[in-house]
């Protein structure tokens, strides 16, 4: 869930540092191009969070992960993280149901991650779990998923897929 307090905003409404100096980005400023003005800036999780605007329509580029998460994965390389229109069109057909919290699932799972796990005994898979939101049925917690490739030999790390689970169905995962 966005939550205004956490991402300042000067005067004119353009996100700031959080103490009114450096540089400002429009309110919907894509990750592309704040990368674009300077590749040195190292972005706040809330930054990243801010900065992401799933085009549906295209593959999407989204900000690298949290420094303290890359050991977690065990990669010592940060990257990019990849969305691919293909994988979009496939969560559509398998999770139709996530499709309007894909923002909210993904940069919360991310970018503010409560649990990271491997998530493929075979493959470089990672989950990256965030408890979201209470379950109108029965009033326990939700927990919004990512799953991520983080092969080292591509330019990026890769979105597989994402969706909402359950306690129980979050206990199978981690086994």
């Amino acid at each position: 869930m966005f939550v205004e307090s956490k991402h300042p905003r000067a005067e004119d409404g353009k996100f700031t540092d959080g103490n009114g100096a450096g540089k400002s980005y429009p309110q919907n400023a894509r990750y592309s191009e704040i990368l674009a003005e300077s590749k040195s800036k190292k972005m706040t999780p809330a930054e990243k969070i801010a900065s992401v605007h799933i085009d549906f329509d295209k593959d999407n580029i989204l900000p690298e992960l949290n420094e303290e998460d890359l050991a977690k994965i065990g990669s010592k390389v940060n990257r990019p993280v990849l969305l691919k229109k293909g994988v979009i069109e496939r969560n559509t057909k398998r999770h139709g149901e996530v499709m309007g919290d894909t923002e909210e699932i993904l940069t919360q799972a991310l970018y503010s991650p409560a649990e990271i796990f491997k998530g493929n005994s075979q493959k470089p898979y990672y989950t990256f779990v965030k408890p979201m939101r209470i379950s109108k049925r029965n009033g326990k917690d939700e927990y919004g998923i990512a799953l991520l490739d983080v092969d080292a030999s591509k330019d990026n790390f890769e979105i597989v897929h994402w969706h909402w689970v359950n306690e129980e169905n979050l206990d199978s995962l981690r086994k």
